[in-house]
């Protein structure tokens, strides 16, 4: 984003890892660390209505995918922010009731809706109207190079092994339980396969644990957080995504920009999908079994190379360039103000 004339602060509410907050700062963003949002919502909220108040901020920008979202809108709204951006990135949340509570407080005190997707939109605005800015990506970061991909198995000892993988956080939502059901299953027709699991979370332990149970330790790789993913795909050759719910899920857009095939759950909203050639779509009740041959079916795919250009221009034409979308978010900064 152009940040002419644009003073950026980031709010922290959790213990956020270095390199993390070193890329914030690297593009002239300022980190403001917080009370807990979760574990001390009264303080965080007091807090952030006197940073608001005093440095009179102009824009508050609030993602999430619940009517939570109120807390930081009210906050704004009390400060006296007159811009307060309330920006919906799933189709569902896990505090049904809090959502329901909320509803009218944050019907207030938001006046800029955007959504990632069509989906996310309707979920959190219902009936009003909203904008969708597309999960924009640096489309060429993720572009295929077959040197890349030869290097990188190398390094990973793939051999001819078929390399799996998922990148999400370890929640319930992403359901690596599942995943771990089908690999279980997968494995029965092709021994040779490895599943790489990328991300770390509160239920890793419970699937780490799982993996163990099930003899698969040799042949699941739990990566934890990683900072060059676009490496992993280059060495991959097929990627799952079994989640529970999702709003415009980011990885499924990188995962095709590498060309690589996916199955995802049926519960994915459609909108990613940049080519129906290289993404299959099953329902989390079909049968392991017939997950399991669908992955082994999509794994075949092999012009890698044509297919990642092929979806890097969809992607542009789709939205999905991150420029683009950051040309449309400056505008409800800049133009509104």
């Amino acid at each position: 984003m152009d940040k002419d004339n644009l003073d950026i602060y980031i709010a922290n509410t959790i213990r956020s890892e270095m390199n993390i907050k070193k890329k914030f700062e690297e593009i002239g963003c300022k980190i403001v660390d917080f009370p807990n949002r979760q574990t001390n919502p009264i303080k965080y909220f007091l807090a952030l209505t006197k940073f608001i108040r005093s440095n009179g901020i102009d824009v508050v920008h609030a993602n999430g995918n619940s009517t939570t979202l109120a807390i930081e809108l009210l906050s704004a709204k009390i400060a006296g922010c007159g811009i307060r951006v309330a920006h919906s990135h799933n189709t569902k949340t896990n505090h049904e009731l809090v959502n329901k509570l909320l509803r009218p407080i944050f019907n207030r005190t938001y006046n800029v809706a955007l959504a990632c997707g069509t989906e996310a939109g309707k979920w959190l605005y219902q009936h009003d109207d909203f904008t969708v800015i597309k999960n924009g990506r640096d489309v060429n970061k993720y572009k295929f190079n077959e040197g890349t991909r030869i290097a990188q198995r190398e390094k990973l000892k793939l051999d001819s092994a078929l390399a799996i993988g998922h990148v999400g956080g370890f929640v319930a939502q992403k359901n690596q339980e599942y995943l771990i059901d089908v690999f279980k299953e997968l494995v029965k027709f092709h021994p040779n396969a490895k599943l790489f699991l990328m991300g770390d979370g509160q239920t890793k332990e419970n699937i780490e644990q799982k993996v163990i149970e099930y003899n698969l330790a040799e042949k699941v790789i739990f990566t934890g957080n990683v900072d060059n993913v676009e490496d992993y795909l280059q060495a991959l050759d097929v990627m799952v995504l079994p989640s529970l719910f999702e709003g415009v899920p980011l990885v499924a857009i990188e995962w095709q920009l590498n060309g690589l095939p996916l199955v995802m759950a049926d519960t994915v909203t459609k909108e990613v999908i940049l080519s129906d050639e290289t993404v299959a779509m099953l329902s989390l009740n079909d049968s392991f079994n017939r997950w399991a041959h669908k992955i082994l079916d999509m794994s075949g795919y092999n012009d890698r190379s044509l297919q990642s250009d092929l979806a890097i221009q969809k992607a542009k034409i789709n939205g999905f360039d991150i420029r683009q979308s950051a040309k449309i978010l400056r505008k409800f900064y800049v133009q509104e103000g």
